[in-house]
């Protein structure tokens, strides 16, 4: 079985240091093959990845305001065209790894795997409201449901091939009151039941946690967040003297989402790989 990881950048002469955490630190923990969608590439930016050691595949973003939706067409396109069997894309700027994320994926029973924040839109200012811009007619019925993350989704090649394919569609044809759809797309999709052999990971399993709603950035405690996860019962995840992010109840996370957003914890567990 062959695994893949893959991502959408552009500017990745510019951001080198942010892809050499994600690809060294995924190097780390797993055998699977990294190839990035290389967005506008010039020759600096194929050198870049020379230097990394990456793959690429190259790809046209015409309208970048958009990159994070106009990514999903061209992620479903490479995934098409891989030779690969099971895949994970995720963002590639904020995006850290821990260890291997593929063994946590029960392929038997399921095709999609994605990650639950612990967190429900109705308690989020962002992502309500991005709903609310992107798709209105979904907004009242998305206020209880937990927020899942589109940066990080993973799963067999045929399955991953028709949920891009859907949200690209789902963003293309919805409002354009906000540059940013296609979590709000994802989020739908779940509410609605829409993908099949879905495996949501909650925070407290330990695959990926979102430094956005569940680390202690600015917003952690002011918005309510905090309370929210312990009220959950899901606990506060926590960096441990070892420089690594776990569970409340000592799981190492597979991968840590937005690690930037959180100085301290970027400076500490960023330091192998500078």
């Amino acid at each position: 079985m062959k695994k893949v990881l893959t991502g959408l950048s552009n500017n990745v002469t510019a951001n080198k240091q942010k892809i050499k955490v994600w690809s060294e630190s995924f190097r780390k923990y797993s055998d699977g093959e990294i190839i990035l969608i290389l967005a506008n590439a010039n020759d600096d930016d194929r050198k870049t990845c020379d230097e990394l050691n990456i793959k690429y595949y190259e790809v046209v973003v015409e309208d970048t305001w958009y990159i994070n939706h106009k990514r999903l067409e061209h992620t479903r396109d490479f995934i098409r065209q891989s030779d690969g069997d099971v895949f994970l894309a995720t963002d590639v700027f904020d995006v850290l790894f821990q260890s291997d994320p593929f063994e946590k994926m029960d392929l038997d029973n399921y095709d999609v795997f994605i990650s639950r924040e612990g967190i429900l839109v109705c308690e989020e200012p962002w992502n309500a409201d991005v709903i609310n811009k992107v798709f209105p007619d979904e907004t009242r019925s998305c206020m209880q449901t937990e927020i899942v993350c589109s940066g990080i989704i993973g799963g067999k090649k045929e399955a991953l091939i028709s949920l891009y394919h859907k949200l690209n569609d789902m963003c293309e044809n919805s409002l354009n009151g906000h540059n940013i759809k296609d979590q709000a797309a994802l989020i739908i999709m779940v509410k609605n039941n829409e993908i099949e052999r879905l495996k949501s990971f909650s925070l407290d399993e330990g695959w990926a946690m979102h430094c956005q709603s569940a680390g202690p950035t600015q917003f952690f405690e002011s918005w309510g967040l905090k309370n929210s996860l312990i009220r959950k019962g899901y606990g506060i995840p926590e960096l441990k003297e070892d420089g690594l992010v776990y569970t409340q109840s000592g799981i190492k996370y597979d991968m840590v989402h937005q690690f930037n957003r959180v100085e301290n914890w970027k400076k500490i567990i960023t330091k192998e790989y500078e």
